[in-house]
């Protein structure tokens, strides 16, 4: 039971620092393929610690929570480094 209560608050975990990472504007100041990734794993592995929870809790609200924003996460890190937009490169090129 304490390894699944951790790997739920490692998932929170990841996206607050996903969230102090965006919101302090500390990614754009960083590499774009460095932040790109970065944003990746972060997304990634939030995922997995949540899917994890969520195979192993009896609590599902939480897990499925966190599994949607590492969902978010990840689909907005592709749109927003991998996609280009009105005929300007995806950023990861820059």
């Amino acid at each position: 039971m304490l390894r699944v209560f951790r790997s739920i608050w490692i998932g929170v975990v990841l996206q607050v620092v996903y969230m102090v990472l965006f919101f302090g504007s500390i990614l754009p100041m960083m590499n774009n393929v460095l932040g790109a990734f970065t944003c990746l794993a972060i997304g990634a592995l939030s995922l997995i610690f949540g899917i994890f929870s969520f195979r192993t809790n009896q609590n599902v609200l939480l897990p499925i929570v966190v599994i949607v924003i590492a969902v978010l996460i990840l689909t907005f890190t592709v749109f927003a480094y991998f996609l280009g937009e009105a005929g300007y490169p995806p950023l990861i090129t820059q």
